[in-house]
C-alpha cells in the first residue's frame, strides 16, 4: 500500500482540463473566422502545421529560451509564414484571440470531476502547478467549474521559473506548507511532471491516455483518472 498523501498536486492542461478538445474547438472557430481556407488546404493543413511549432516554441519558453509575447505570437506567426502569410499585426491580433478564447472552454477530461469529489470527501489539500499563462489559467479553472476544488493555484509565470525546475516544485509545496513526502504530483507530462517531481524527490503519477512508450522511471502510472479513485 502507497503511503499517505496529504496534499495533492495536479497538472492543469490535459490532466483535468482538456486541452486537447478546447484547442481544437477554438482554432477551428478562428479558422473559420479570419477565413484562413485562403492560405491553408484545410483546416488540418493549418493545424499540421501549427502543433510542431507550439511544441518547440513551448519548449523554449519553459527553458527560458524565449519569452512570453515570442511563444504566444511567434506560434501563429510562423505558422502563417510557413504558407506566405507574413503579417504580423495578424498573428498578434489571431494570438489574442486565442488566448482569450480558449480559456472560456469548459471540456474536462473524462472522470475529473468523479475523482474530485471523491478526493474532496477525503479532505486532501488539492493545489495546480501549471506552466500556463497567468491571463488564462484562473479563467479555464472558473468557467469549466473546478476552480472550487482547489487550495493554491501555483503558475510558472508568478515564479519565474517553469516546470519541470526542481525551484518550481519548491516554491510550490513551500506555498502549500507541503513537505515532500506527504505530497503527491499527477500530471500528463513525463518530462515536466514526472521527471521533474522525481528529480525534486516527490511521488508522481503519470497520467498516460494514449498510453505513450517511454523508458521514465515513473512511481504510478495511469490511463485513466477514475484509477486514482480507491487507490487514493
Amino acid at each position: 500500500m502507497h503511503k499517505s498523501y496529504k496534499h495533492l498536486f495536479f497538472d492543469l492542461d490535459q490532466t483535468i482540463w482538456d486541452f486537447d478538445t478546447n484547442q481544437i474547438l477554438t482554432l477551428k472557430n478562428l479558422f473559420k473566422e479570419y477565413n484562413l481556407e485562403r492560405h491553408f488546404k484545410s483546416f488540418d493543413d493549418f493545424f499540421d502545421r501549427y502543433t510542431p511549432i507550439n511544441h518547440r516554441l513551448w519548449n523554449d519558453y519553459q527553458y527560458n529560451r524565449i519569452s512570453k509575447p515570442e511563444l504566444k505570437v511567434g506560434r501563429f506567426y510562423q505558422t502563417f509564414r510557413s504558407v506566405g502569410l507574413d503579417d504580423l499585426s495578424v498573428a498578434e491580433k489571431f494570438a489574442q484571440d486565442f488566448v482569450t478564447n480558449n480559456s472560456k472552454e469548459t471540456k474536462v477530461i473524462p472522470y475529473a470531476f468523479d475523482l474530485l469529489n471523491y478526493l474532496k470527501e477525503k479532505k486532501y489539500q488539492m493545489h495546480i502547478i501549471t506552466n500556463g499563462f497567468r491571463e488564462t489559467q484562473f479563467s479555464k479553472l472558473e468557467r469549466s467549474g473546478l476552480a472550487p476544488y482547489f487550495n493554491n493555484i501555483f503558475i510558472s509565470e508568478d515564479f519565474g521559473v517553469s516546470k519541470p525546475h526542481s525551484a518550481f516544485f519548491e516554491y510550490a509545496l513551500a506555498g502549500a506548507n507541503a513537505n515532500k513526502n506527504e505530497s503527491l504530483v499527477i500530471g500528463d507530462s513525463l518530462e515536466n511532471d514526472v521527471k521533474g517531481a522525481r528529480d525534486y524527490g516527490i511521488d508522481q503519477v503519470f497520467f498516460n491516455p494514449e498510453q505513450k512508450t517511454h523508458n521514465e522511471k515513473v512511481f504510478k502510472e495511469i490511463t485513466s483518472l477514475k484509477e486514482l479513485i480507491g487507490w487514493l
